[in-house]
């Protein structure tokens, strides 16, 4: 008997535990979840877009969007509008405070893809990606 860690779904699993740990202790501080943060970054890259393109980019789907930005809007750190175009779309903006937050999450994040390419090591990090991204492609 060799063990869960023979399955590659498990060890994927267990690393993104600590991966989500380990970030999750980071904007902890900053008061954001892993998946607002990602929302945040979105935004910051392009201000106004709408629920559904921030799911697209963000793989959130509605509902959870919904709750994500909810509690946002809340914290005063992005704010629906109506689009003026079109009635039934809403789009999402950063505020001031939200755009501070964003970009002390891009700093954490930059970091922390940092240690996570000291711990691959070199000469890993672009085979890394380039695994990962075959087994997000071939998995759709």
């Amino acid at each position: 008997m060799n063990g869960l860690n023979t399955f590659i779904g498990f060890n994927l699993r267990a690393t993104m535990k600590k991966i989500e740990k380990h970030l999750s202790s980071r904007l902890d501080e900053l008061g954001v979840t892993i998946p607002q943060s990602f929302i945040l970054y979105c935004l910051q890259e392009e201000n106004g877009i709408t629920l559904k393109e921030i799911g697209t980019r963000t793989m959130i789907d509605s509902s959870s969007m919904t709750v994500l930005v909810d509690k946002l809007e809340k914290d005063k750190l992005v704010e629906r509008r109506l689009d003026p175009q079109d009635r039934r779309a809403i789009r999402v903006f950063i505020t001031n405070k939200g755009a501070e937050v964003a970009a002390r999450i891009v700093q954490i994040k930059y970091e922390f893809n940092a240690l996570l390419f000291d711990l691959l090591g070199e000469g890993n990090q672009k085979e890394f990606i380039h695994a990962i991204n075959n087994l997000m492609n071939g998995l759709d």
